[in-house]
Order: structure tokens, then sequence, then C-alpha cells
């Protein structure tokens, strides 16, 4: 047996009205969640059941007998109570009842007494005092602890440990039947009196407890069905399944606590564990913070573990890195006693044995939702990782359901192309590769492919987590498929799916490396890379609408200069954006501001191509100019032919020679945009002069919802994260960001700003100048 557990989570009411598997439904007149945890784990363990399939009736009478079930049930004697029944111990307790063989076990076990007067009361109500000292014997505590004035010392005692929190109940008060569960479900996670074990531990068959996070409880494996599908952490991190003894509650999937195990490890009940969880969108991650959207940020605790689809990764080392990559998507995080997040579970990542389906007609959610027999559930919907509606989807979707989160993932990535192989087999495929990608398939998909052969042209729907759940002829649908061409040119990563796409040959223009193209499979070997074009409409960012259409949950948003390289909003070089709450300083952009954007099945723009809005695009440093013969020489055949050329010097060095034939006038402090090559040089395609704002000194900088600005004459500017730091005098030392500046701002030296734009069209603090100390 464990000596000690982790302490983890109360688990989270899903309201869910059918029957899965061997699961057991809910109880549908239940609200209360604890009351709901309570009854789940209760009727898990063999304790209690219901007054019917689908009701508790938790506002009803618990009577004296049914306190008795409940506790014989506890110690785990049920099969004992039969030969009990042939007794007659209190003359109101008919040897027919139903009741008798339990109130006369109980009674023999010193559980409970009579009257007095030969009669028990098996119909009477139970009171709070009567059920107190039932629990505390359970727990194996006497008089001698509790004291002997009854039933007050009782009472006292329970409330000491606990167990009556909040419920109001007085000593003589009749408790409801929803009370007593609340009351047995703290009980049995007591430690027991004189021992270091839970009372759960020591239920009659239990032989083995496994820390786990259910996932489902009525799974499918390995040609069984009924199964418990849990997620270990108990040392040996992966999926396991295991037959029922006990067939656990639906209202249990999703939390995290303890398994109980019999010797031939079949599950006899399942406890959460206390602690606390919490649902977020992903903001950002660092190796021990997680920062949510609105700004908190959690504390995650040595060894946590990052859990999605069925594998699990160490948060420190490359779980955050995943999350990090997963902005816009919702975790659940589950918490220890201290609040330190010790598991990150992201809802969706199929499973080899899941099932998925495709939204067959333009009521997406309501065909999806029949295909995968949870039209009867209560559930939540995301899209591409993010948080959706029914109204967010369209014909041609793929969807799954994440039992233990309780939430339909959809997804509308697909490719189109020609399929070039397939293991073993194209009919029974595990995998399939197309333009140069290997993809996992799904067993619902092999009716779909059972008319494909090698070669032919068709496209692949994919769930959220890149697994083929179907194949369909180009002639129902093409995707449209776009992506971020490789600075190489060898490879086309898509925008949404993330999947890197490649070919024999690859057929670009130089002027599109590093940028949002079109690609197109023209053969089984051949990609075709163009970069889009669609003239613009204005964005309304409070609505969330480009022209008169809606934004997808999960739009990627893209930002250049007019041509060559792609950025998100922060500047980082071929990444997308999940949003675009970067630009904060308007309500919206005019169609000038939009080189392209892409329309999905449901209408909504779910790709955007931005054109030098926040300036993040442009890298900024001393622009150093080189004219005449000063410049590169591109000259042939023994003729010199001299090219204007730049350098930029920052933090990051100084770099090789550009081709810049569009600056002019002196050396300057500036941004930069590289565009395509030409003879092996990269040329500028664009110029950022800055403009200087003035020579302040630490008191003339603040931070404010974290981020820091200066007061640069009569505006507050925002200083960019990567802001250029440089050292005039002395060295000529370079540093790069927020942390330099605070460095600086305590050495006391002086500073002149230079910015990019004007503070109410976005403008930023892009450069700053230490002249001298103050």
């Amino acid at each position: 047996m464990k000596k000690s557990l982790i302490a983890m989570v109360t688990c989270f009411m899903l309201c869910l009205l059918a029957l899965a598997g061997g699961a057991e439904a809910a109880f549908t007149d239940i609200s209360d969640p604890e009351t709901a945890t309570a009854a789940a784990v209760l009727q898990g363990l063999g304790i209690i059941s219901g007054t019917s399939a689908a009701t508790f009736e938790p506002g009803g009478t618990l009577t004296r007998a049914e306190l008795c079930t409940m506790a014989v049930n506890a110690m785990g004697l049920s099969e004992q109570a039969g030969a009990y029944a042939r007794r007659t111990m209190f003359s109101d307790v008919p040897g027919l009842a139903w009741y008798n063989g339990y109130v006369n076990l109980a009674a023999s076990e010193g559980l409970v007494s009579g009257h007095g007067d030969g009669t028990f009361g098996p119909e009477e109500p139970v009171t709070y005092g009567q059920a107190a000292t039932i629990l505390l014997r359970l727990l194996g505590y006497t008089s001698a602890e509790t004291g002997s004035v009854w039933p007050q010392d009782y009472t006292g005692y329970c409330e000491s440990l606990g167990l009556s929190d909040g419920l109001g109940l007085t000593d003589y008060q009749a408790i409801t039947r929803g009370q007593a569960a609340v009351l047995f479900y703290r009980a049995v996670r007591q430690t027991v009196n004189g021992s270091d074990q839970a009372f759960y531990e020591t239920i009659d068959g239990v032989a083995s407890t496994e820390e786990v996070i259910l996932l489902e409880t009525g799974a499918e494996h390995g040609g069984g069905t009924g199964l418990l599908m849990v997620y270990s952490l108990n040392g040996t991190d992966g999926l396991s399944y295991y037959a029922q003894g006990r067939a656990q509650s639906e209202v249990l999937e999703g939390s995290l606590g303890t398994l109980l195990l019999d010797s031939a490890d079949n599950v006899l009940g399942f406890v959460p564990e206390n602690g606390g969880s919490a649902e977020l969108i992903i903001k950002s991650a660092t190796a021990s913070s997680l920062t949510a959207q609105d700004g908190t940020e959690y504390r995650i605790s040595p060894g946590a573990v990052v859990v999605s689809g069925g594998e699990s990764a160490q948060y420190s080392t490359s779980g955050y890195l995943e999350l990090d990559g997963r902005t816009g998507r919702t975790a659940r995080l589950y918490r220890d006693s201290d609040g330190a997040v010790v598991c990150v579970y992201l809802p969706g990542g199929t499973l080899s044995t899941s099932d998925a389906a495709v939204a067959e007609t333009t009521s997406a959610a309501s065909s999806l939702a029949r295909a995968l027999g949870i039209a009867n559930k209560t559930y939540t919907i995301t899209k591409n990782g993010a948080a959706a509606s029914e109204d967010d989807l369209a014909r041609y979707d793929v969807g799954y359901y994440d039992t233990a989160a309780g939430v339909l993932c959809v997804s509308d990535y697909r490719l189109t192309g020609y399929l070039t192989g397939a293991s073993p087999n194209v009919t029974a495929a595990e995998t399939v590769t197309m333009a140069g990608c290997t993809l996992e398939v799904l067993e619902c998909a092999w009716d779909t492919l059972a008319g494909v052969d090698l070669g032919d042209r068709v496209t692949l729907l994919l769930t959220d987590d890149n697994k083929v759940a179907a194949a369909i002829s180009t002639v129902r649908l093409s995707a449209e498929m776009i992506g971020v061409l490789a600075e190489d040119g060898r490879s086309v990563t898509l925008c949404g799916s993330g999947l890197t796409l490649s070919a024999d040959n690859m057929n670009y223009e130089e002027s599109s490396l590093g940028g949002l193209v079109r690609v197109q499979a023209t053969s089984a070997t051949s990609l075709s890379c163009h970069v889009p074009s669609r003239d613009g409409a204005k964005i309304d960012l409070e609505a969330r609408t480009l022209g008169k259409r809606e934004l997808a949950p999960a739009c990627s948003v893209y930002e250049w200069a007019g041509t060559g390289y792609v950025y998100d909003l922060e500047g980082n070089q071929g990444e997308a954006s999940a949003d675009l709450s970067a630009i904060d300083w308007t309500d919206s952009l005019s169609a000038s501001d939009v080189s392209y954007y892409r329309v999905n099945e449901a209408g909504q723009i779910d790709v955007i191509l931005l054109e030098a809005v926040t300036g993040n695009c442009y890298e900024y440093g001393r622009l150093t100019l080189y004219p005449d013969e000063a410049g590169i020489n591109l000259g042939t055949n023994g003729m010199d032919a001299y090219n204007s050329a730049a350098t930029l010097t920052n933090s990051r060095g100084t770099s090789e020679k550009y081709l810049c034939t569009i600056a002019s006038g002196t050396n300057s402090y500036a941004g930069i945009v590289l565009g395509q090559t030409d003879y092996g040089y990269q040329r500028v395609y664009d110029i950022q002069k800055l403009t200087r704002a003035g020579s302040m000194t630490s008191s003339d900088f603040f931070m404010q919802d974290g981020s820091w600005y200066a007061e640069c004459g009569i505006d507050e500017v925002r200083i960019s994260n990567k802001v250029q730091i440089y050292y005039l005098s002395g060295s000529g030392l370079w540093l790069e960001g927020t942390e330099a500046l605070e460095t600086v701002l305590a050495d006391g030296y002086l500073l002149s700003a230079y910015i990019d734009r004007a503070a109410s069209s976005g403008g930023q603090v892009r450069l700053l100048v230490a002249d001298s100390r103050d």
C-alpha cells in the first residue's frame, strides 16, 4: 500500500446524460458539484446506489436501514449480509425485509444499536448524530478519543475532522441522502485511526493503488469494451486500460486522483484527491511558469508533466516548448495542495483507437454529434485548438470527442495531393505519405481509403493533431493550402496544422523565399508555390471581422513589409500570431493594411497577412552605407560593377553587406527588411528610419500593464520588447530587451530614444543610445 499521496484535484462535474460503454451514467438530479462527485465516488466503491439508473434523490430522506447498508458496503462485508438475514435481533426488523441482513450485520459489528426496547426503527430518518457515530466507528475511533457524551462529542469530533464543513448540520437534524453522500465521501478519504492509510486503502479487496488522470470510463482497447482508460502518474507515465470490477461514473472523467485495484488489477474504485484545477487559454510558457491570456501566471513545480493525446513530456524540458507553441489553445492545470501545478492536460489529441467523424452536412455540429454518439451530452467545442461554437463548424470538418475534457475537438486541417506511400497497404493503412509528409491513419479512415490507389490525387481530412480521419475525392473538396516557404526553398510549413510539405521539385520565385505562399501538388514529385494575393478589407478589431466576414476562432495572423519574409505580430520570423491582440492602439485597420486573407469552408477568415502594421517585422540598429567602390562588386569578366550596400549593427553584431540601392544620405539609426537574394547577396527591401525623440533620464521611464514606456515629450511611447540599446561612449556595447533597459536605468545613464512612428499609430521606442551618466 502507498503510505502517502500527492494531494491533487477535486473533479469538475460534467452533466453527461447518456450511458457510454461500461460506465455508470451521471445522476441527472444532482446539481451540486461536490454532491455529484461524492455520489459518483461512493457508487464506484459499491457503497451506495441511486433510486434509479439516472436519479439519486439527493434531497430525499435517508433511513436508518439505508445507513446500515452504506456502512456494511463501506466495510466490504456486503456478501456476508445474507448470512445475517436469518437472525432476529430487533422486533421491527422483519425476516423478509430487504435490509434485515444489513441491519443485523451492522449491529453485530458494533456500528449501530437499537432503541433499548428491542426495536431498531429501520424506517426512521437518520440524524446527524447517528451518522457521525457510524462514520467515526468506521474510522476506528472509540469514546476514548471522541468523548462519551452522545451525540455532542461525536458530532464535535466529526467537525474537527472537517467531515461536516459547510453542511450546516445540527446534532438531532435529519440528514438527506445528498448530505449523507458528502459525509461518507469525506470519511473514506480520512486516515484510519492509528494508521497511516486512508480508509479507501483498507476497503476489502483493495490490493494496490495508482495515481492517475481518469480519461474515460467506457473505453475500447484491444478488442475489449467497457474499460477504464487512465493516464498513469506513478512513474510509468502512459496510457493504461483496466477492466472494471465495479463500473465507475462518467462524472469522474477528467479527474486526477487515486485508482483502487484488486489483486487481478480490476478496478474497485476511484477517489479524487484534494487540490485544485483551472482551465486557461495559453498565452506563453517558460521552463518554470505558464501564462494565461488574461495575464495570470501559474508556477510549475519540478517534475510536472504535460499530457496530450495519450503521450507525456516533462514540463521543464520539451513540455513547455509544446505549450508555448499552442498559443490560443485551452489547457487544464492540476495543482497540488500548495498551489503548484503538477500536471498540464491539453484537451484534444486523438488516440489510435479514437473514433473520429466527418461532418457530412452543412449542419456540421449536429452531424458530428450524431456520428460520435454525443447528441445527448453536454460538451464544449474547440476548432483547430481554439474555443469555438456550433456556428464556427462547416461541412467536411473532422471531429472527435475528448471524454476526459468533455470537449468536441474539431478541425478543418486538410491536404490535397498525390498519395505516394501507405504502410502496410492503402486499405488498412497505419500511415500514408503525401507531399513528403507521413501521417498516422485512424481506423475510421479505412473505408474511405478502400477505393484509393497509390498515385491517386485525393484530399485527406485531418484531426486537430494531424491524423487522417478520411480521404475524399478532389471533386468534392480541394484544399487551399497556404504556408510559409522555407528560406532554402526546400519545404513549406502550412498555416494552422504546422505540417511541413516537401518534394523533389519545388517551383517558386526567389522573392517568395521565407514568405507566405499558396502551395499546390502538381505531380507526385512536384510542388508549386506562388505568393497569394487578394484585395484587402477593413478589419474591425472589436467585432473580430474583416469586411463582412468573421474571423475564425483559430486565425493565423502574419505580417510583412510588402515582400519577402513573414513574421508574427511580435516579430518572430516565419511564425504566426493566434489573434490580433498585439494591435491595441486602434479599433480598426484599413483595407490597405491587409495584403491577403483566406476564407475557410465556414465562410470565416482563418489566415491574414498584414502589411507592416506593428513595425515588428523590421530589424533595428545602426545602418552604415557603402556607396560606389565601397559597395559590392558584382562585375563579371574582369569588369567592375559596384552596387551600393549597407550593414546593420545591433546586439547581434554587424551583418555582412547587404545589397542596398534604396538608401541615401548619411548613416543612421533605422530598421530594415530583407528581400530576395541576388547574386548570393540579400537585398534590403525596405528601410524604416527612426526619429530621435529627445534625451531622458531614468525618471522618464515607467512600467504599466507589464510593458515599459518612455515619456517622449507629450507622448507616452511603448518600448519594444526587443529594444536595441547602444553604449555610444566607451566600448560601444550593444544590448537588447527590457531586462537590459532595467540595468541601464539602474546605472543612471542619459538615454536618447528613437521611435519608428507616432504613438497614436502604434509607434514604439526601437532603439536607445546611452550617451553618458546623469
